[in-house]
């Protein structure tokens, strides 16, 4: 190629590389608090990147054959200018357009989803490659196919970027709004840079009014980025279908999700009087103003802890602090484990978590019980993210690693969310459990389809214990209370007959997603019934 401005041509194929990826980076964030991050949501947004990639390769070259070779350059800088007219469609549309599809079958709803976001971008963005190989053919007819393979090699290096800038500069520090209006923004800029670089005296076609139009259009992305609030508030729900107002009172995106502390007020109300801890758009946790939890799995756990001697204890999972503050004041021990520091400031800023007696370490939970070395009398299993328990965090070698961090006599609480219809689900979770441990009891609430399964393991003795448990259900608030004595009065033994080795999750071949891929479309849409889409949007 022996044009004078190679190197500015080729560095919109690396930058546009570098937003495609960004775009499908965020499409799988900005999809978690609907469908959630399974196997299923990932199936979907890739096989749409890849179909949409494949018809941009295709129509790039169809459209070079249908034009006169001296408009490949100027068409070459007008699609960007498309492109971020399309990311800024998307944006605008997914917020309004997201809760609708969650009443679709999950996978085709992912994939509708995943559509809406990415195709026009990615089939515009995609189609530069085979536009610029012309550009370059037409420049000089004898350039051999290498430079082909040099354009593909600066477009997936340019993803690569891309896809690294993504998680650790936006995502961190921009939600995934903001941060899909900034891939449009920098692209218009970007691409005018280019104009201007090149000189739009040299084009027949791309004159000043192609300049006009991509200023109009920075103009508009800077002012929906400035006032994206407003937006959002005035286009998706702040109501509940009970008319309870959710109102944000802060926000901070994550390497693990985006986090909301949301007040609620109820309706007919102009007072506050619960606050909840949203991760992904779902509830982690939350207390009313008198600083007690409005959750039953905080009073379940609490009553079954009761199990444990006092001594050292494990949560697995922060949360809002409200576990690990509630032991401490019985005498426990802490050690409590989170992936995501950012939940220790939430919990003291907004929930009233006073650390007593408490050690954090902040990394998976997997990698702290495969290496402790404490013996602890009491382990509390609350790991939740996205659309459930982790994965890895549900398989036998799991579970043995926290074997060898329990006392003798010592006991294991889980929570976790199940559907009580499926019974290959239940029996999975129960088998895998009771290959490493004995004695095993469950509880629900009954006659729920989708709810919280807790789980009590222990090596020996557990039985015994719950016999003699006597629960005391002082100030738990009365909305819950009735929950919460309906849970623990469904108390039942997992029995050595209903045990079937075949259901064992191992980290080797581990069914859970899809075991769990009916559950998920239940669960969200129960979220979706009773929280309003403006906490789901991030």
């Amino acid at each position: 190629m022996t044009g004078q401005h190679n190197t500015k041509y080729f560095s919109i194929i690396f930058f546009t590389g570098a937003v495609v990826l960004s775009l499908e980076l965020l499409a799988s964030r900005i999809m978690t608090p609907f469908f959630g991050v399974s196997l299923y949501i990932w199936t979907s947004i890739l096989s749409v990147t890849l179909i949409f990639l494949a018809i941009g390769y295709q129509f790039g070259g169809w459209i070079t054959s249908k034009i006169a070779p001296k408009y490949y350059k100027e068409l070459f800088l007008f699609i960007p200018f498309v492109s971020s007219i399309f990311i800024i469609i998307s944006s605008i549309a997914y917020p309004i357009l997201l809760p609708g599809l969650i009443t679709q079958n999950l996978l085709l709803g992912s994939f509708i989803a995943s559509s809406l976001l990415l195709a026009i971008p990615l089939v515009l963005m995609s189609s530069l490659n085979p536009i610029l190989i012309s550009i370059i053919k037409d420049e000089d007819n004898e350039s051999s196919d290498s430079k082909s393979g040099f354009v593909l090699f600066v477009s997936t290096i340019g993803s690569v970027f891309g896809v690294i800038f993504t998680a650790l500069v936006l995502i961190p520090n921009l939600t995934n709004f903001s941060s899909f209006i900034l891939n449009a923004v920098f692209l218009t800029i970007y691409n005018l840079i280019i104009y201007f670089l090149i000189g739009y005296s040299s084009f027949e076609k791309l004159k000043k009014l192609f300049l006009f139009f991509n200023l109009i259009l920075c103009i508009f992305l800077l002012i929906l980025f400035y006032f994206k609030e407003s937006y959002l508030n005035h286009f998706t729900a702040v109501k509940n279908k009970q008319n309870n107002e959710f109102t944000i009172l802060y926000e901070k995106p994550s390497f693990y999700g985006n986090y909301k502390v949301v007040g609620l007020k109820p309706h007919n109300q102009n007072k506050i009087t619960q606050y909840v801890l949203y991760q992904n758009g779902l509830s982690q946790n939350g207390m009313d103003s008198s600083g007690h939890s409005i959750y039953a799995f905080n009073y379940v756990l609490g009553a079954l802890s009761q199990l444990s001697n006092i001594g050292n204890a494990l949560v697995l999972g922060l949360g809002a602090g409200t576990m690990s503050e509630k032991l401490s004041s019985k005498g426990f021990k802490i050690d409590a484990v989170d992936i995501d520091p950012i939940t220790l400031d939430i919990a003291k800023n907004f929930f009233r978590y006073k650390p007593k007696n408490t050690s954090f370490f902040f990394e998976d939970a997997r990698t702290y019980v495969k290496k402790c070395e404490k013996k602890y009398d009491l382990i509390i299993l609350d790991l939740f993210f996205a659309d459930g328990v982790p994965e890895h965090l549900t398989t036998n070698e799991f579970y043995k690693n926290l074997d060898n961090c329990l006392n003798e006599n010592g006991v294991i609480l889980s929570n976790s969310l199940m559907d009580f219809s499926n019974e290959l689900a239940l029996n999975s979770v129960l088998s895998t459990f009771s290959n490493q441990f004995d004695d095993l009891h469950f509880f629900h609430k009954p006659g729920a389809e989708v709810g919280n399964l807790y789980i009590v393991a222990g090596k020996n003795g557990t039985s015994k214990r719950l016999e003699g448990l006597n629960v005391s259900l002082d100030f738990i608030p009365l909305g819950i209370k009735s929950e919460v004595i309906q849970v623990l009065r469904n108390e039942k033994k997992f029995k050595k007959e209903d045990f079937n080795d075949q259901n064992i999750l191992y980290d080797e071949k581990n069914q859970f997603s899809i075991i769990f891929a009916e559950i998920l479309p239940k669960y969200r849409k129960l979220v979706t019934s009773s929280v309003p889409s403006r906490i789901l949007i991030n």
